[in-house]
């Protein structure tokens, strides 16, 4: 595959928060929502539904936030999928915070430029779907 395919695209209209915590938290182990947990030697940082996240120890976050997911199982030998996602949406002047997991990536897109990124992804021949969760 090339930089120039289209995909099918899940666009999680739950509210999703990215936050650094002061101590580990333990996943849900089968989730409707993405939920990712990153850690480094100075950082533990989750995204997560913004609800999930109420009584956990979060210590700085940035929120509302929507997920877009790429709803195929990308293989390790493509090349600038995500990349020409990331310069599709850069030239429409929208930040995004990605997250890849082994099968795919997700795009998270601040709720104020939602409708923009996905007019965006469509122009560019992307089919999107628009759910409640992941399920």
């Amino acid at each position: 595959m090339t930089t120039t395919d289209t995909f099918s695209l899940l666009h999680d209209q739950t509210e999703m928060t990215i936050a650094k915590l002061s101590s580990p938290v333990t996943l849900p182990s089968k989730a409707r929502h993405l939920y990712s947990l990153s850690v480094s030697h100075d950082e533990l940082s989750i995204v997560a539904p913004t609800q999930w996240l109420k009584d956990k120890p979060v210590i700085e976050a940035q929120h509302h936030w929507q997920a877009i997911k790429i709803d195929e199982t990308l293989d390790f030998s493509m090349v600038g999928v995500l990349a020409n996602m990331a310069q599709q949406l850069a030239q429409a002047n929208i930040s995004i915070f990605v997250v890849s997991t082994f099968n795919t990536d997700y795009l998270l897109v601040q709720n104020k430029h939602i409708g923009k990124t996905l007019m965006t992804l469509r122009q560019q021949g992307h089919n999107i779907r628009s759910v409640n969760s992941f399920d």
